[in-house]
């Protein structure tokens, strides 16, 4: 009997120039990302330390992505990705300098317009680069691909913010944003050196209602890439940890505020890169796998934010931040994968920046919700955390409801979408629905 192989990452990576040259990019993208993050928290603690001025941040950073996924959508699905990536990356190389002229409380507003400059750029940023993935890598290996990516994503968020941390706390705030811009620079040039073989296909309706309308109609007949699309919305609702990070490490520690959303964030880029390569290393990446530990991460989380709760130093705080990204990151990635796996890739572009989009709304509220129980109610870390662990049950207990709805369908010999049941000469159409057969397995390397 013959068993999957998977690649492994350093393989993928050594094989294929073109997603090693994309990988590179995210590499030197989301270190300058976080070097940008935290001077940005910096910078408003140090121009006001008020709950809501470090929310509306928050917001900057996520509801300009509402508005402009619907249209990042259309035009990632219509345009080389590439392309896209490569003006975006220009472009917000010139966005973030903006930020060296900040120089007091009065100019907080400029902080809040540059922000929402920089994230609309990045709602078309990364829908193309999740787009692109498998015109990139083979079908067989995109689970790696996506679990490579998140890892990218979590280490770099380690390791930028702790370097955005010590940066600032050397250098300078403004120091920070120059090398983050010139990162931007370098992410272009690796990301102009991808060669993709993407699929052309002709468009039928040339509008942008039109493609929207398409998509949405698309998504209704598809339940199973529809609630994949909302899995990040769900996780988001305890999106507030964004501001809840800050605070904490403004009130409760006795280290540089600074210094300590370096380490808090640097806790959440170790769990986070944790995540999925554990599930993966232990149970394997067959669907049923993947479903069912995005329900489990959904529950861990919760109780991670518990932890978190009556956690009053840092080695406690840092280990429930990082636990509570590690389970996060395994929504994230498998959730990510499973897209891939299910859509094709003309709608890539389109699923992916609906979900941005969703999930940057939610987000924001979350984030609004934190700074307005701060300054409004009055509430304390304690309170919030637990809240938000009460909160992120709810898409958890969603999720695994739709997980047994979808198996009883399945088993009832009917389908849901193009999701269908293993006929019995064994041939499964959709292997998301369940484990494909051993015997239909290849070899993949």
């Amino acid at each position: 009997m013959q068993t999957r192989k998977t690649i492994g990452y350093f393989r993928l990576l050594q094989q294929n120039p073109s997603f090693r040259n994309l990988w590179y990019g995210q590499v030197v993208s989301e270190l300058g990302d976080w070097l940008n993050s935290i001077a940005i928290y910096a910078l408003i603690l140090k121009l006001s330390d008020s709950g809501m001025a470090m929310a509306g941040a928050m917001m900057a950073k996520l509801l300009p992505i509402v508005l402009v996924s619907p249209i990042a959508g259309v035009v990632v699905d219509r345009v080389s990705r590439k392309n896209v990536m490569i003006i975006s990356d220009l472009l917000r190389c010139v966005v973030v300098l903006g930020f060296l002229l900040v120089e007091d409380q009065d100019a907080l507003w400029l902080v809040y317009a540059l922000v929402i400059v920089e994230i609309s750029l990045s709602g078309f940023f990364e829908p193309a680069r999740s787009a692109i993935i498998p015109s990139l890598v083979p079908k067989s290996d995109l689970v790696t691909a996506n679990a490579l990516s998140g890892s990218t994503w979590s280490v770099m968020l380690a390791f930028g913010a702790a370097l955005g941390g010590g940066v600032v706390y050397l250098f300078g705030i403004k120091i920070a944003f120059i090398l983050d811009a010139s990162t931007f620079l370098l992410s272009a040039w690796f990301i102009s050196k991808i060669a993709p073989q993407e699929k052309s296909e002709k468009r039928d309706s040339p509008k942008l209602t039109g493609e929207l309308s398409e998509a949405i109609r698309y998504l209704i007949a598809e339940p199973m890439v529809l609630v994949l699309s909302l899995l990040k919305a769900g996780l988001a609702v305890a999106g507030g940890i964004m501001t809840l990070i800050p605070l904490m490490a403004s009130q409760l520690l006795s280290v540089s505020p600074s210094l300590g959303i370096g380490i808090l964030y640097s806790a959440r880029g170790l769990g986070a890169a944790l995540g999925p390569v554990l599930v993966r290393r232990i149970f394997g990446e067959s669907a049923s796998v993947l479903q069912w530990a995005i329900a489990s991460a959904f529950f861990l989380k919760a109780l991670s934010y518990i932890f978190i709760a009556y956690s009053h130093n840092l080695w406690t705080l840092s280990l429930g931040v990082g636990l509570a990204t590690l389970f996060g990151s395994i929504i994230w990635v498998f959730s990510s994968a499973l897209i891939h796996l299910s859509a094709p890739d003309h709608y890539l572009g389109r699923v992916f920046s609906f979900e941005l989009a969703l999930l940057t709304l939610v987000m924001g509220f979350s984030n609004f919700g934190v700074g307005y129980a701060v300054d409004g109610w009055d509430m304390n870390i304690k309170q919030i955390a637990l809240w938000m662990g009460g909160l992120v049950l709810i898409p958890g207990l969603l999720w695994s409801g739709f997980l047994v709805f979808l198996r009883n369908r399945l088993e009832q010999g009917a389908c849901v979408g193009s999701v269908c049941p293993v006929d019995p000469s064994g041939f499964n159409p959709n292997p998301i629905a369940g484990d494909q057969p051993a015997k239909n397995q290849a070899e993949v390397k």
